[in-house]
């Protein structure tokens, strides 16, 4: 082998060893743990809009989709009670139709807090350790394709969702039974998003852990 080759050689194998220390910095560097899950969704408030009275529903201008502002006449009794939104929303559920006789405490339609519009996402107990107010969040839409918002932790509860809606997660090995409990994480976007339009919608979140 001459002389050139062999400095060839030395000076190839030095640029890989700068390389792979350089790749092997970066990853050290960038390699941030994340806390990543598929079980969020695009949620909020809702509040339902119900009869005090009975008669006849003479009036019923809501339907599914549609947008109300708080205090908004939205339908009333024949001879009676008229109804109003109790909220700034959307409609996400009617249950009666005009000329309808109603009961009192009957739910009429159901409308989602467009103010309070978040991400609930659920994390195992084990997780929520590593989970701080105010901590940055990206997340991903089911219904957008390619695209990723910004967002934080403006909620953490302590009552798992087992406690909240029932249901759980069993593993069993052995004699040994072990019942995997969730708690919601609320998230809210910072980019500008219509998430109204999104309501119900799967998500995905990754959190980076900062300590």
């Amino acid at each position: 082998m001459g002389k050139g080759t062999k400095s060839f050689l030395i000076g190839v194998m030095s640029l890989a060893i700068i390389a792979a220390v350089g790749m092997a910095a970066f990853i050290i560097l960038s390699g941030q743990r994340t806390i990543n899950t598929g079980n969020a969704r695009v949620t909020t408030n809702y509040v339902t809009v119900a009869a005090s009275m009975p008669g006849a529903l003479e009036r019923f201008t809501l339907y599914e989709g549609k947008r109300v502002e708080e205090d908004q006449v939205v339908g009333w009794i024949q001879h009676g009670e008229t109804f109003r939104s109790p909220i700034n929303g959307v409609v996400v559920s009617t249950n009666v139709v005009e000329g309808q006789h109603i009961m009192p405490m009957q739910p009429l339609a159901t409308i989602a807090d467009v103010n309070n519009l978040h991400i609930q996402a659920n994390l195992y107990e084990s997780d929520i350790q590593d989970i701080i107010l105010g901590q940055p969040v990206a997340v991903t839409l089911d219904g957008i394709r390619g695209q990723t918002f910004a967002g934080y932790v403006s909620n953490i509860s302590r009552i798992t969702e087992v406690e909240l809606h029932g249901g759980a997660i069993v593993v069993q090995t052995g004699t040994f039974r072990r019942i995997t409990r969730t708690l919601p994480v609320e998230i809210t976007i910072t980019d500008d998003i219509d998430l109204s339009l999104f309501l119900g919608t799967n998500a995905r979140a990754s959190f980076p852990v900062l300590n």
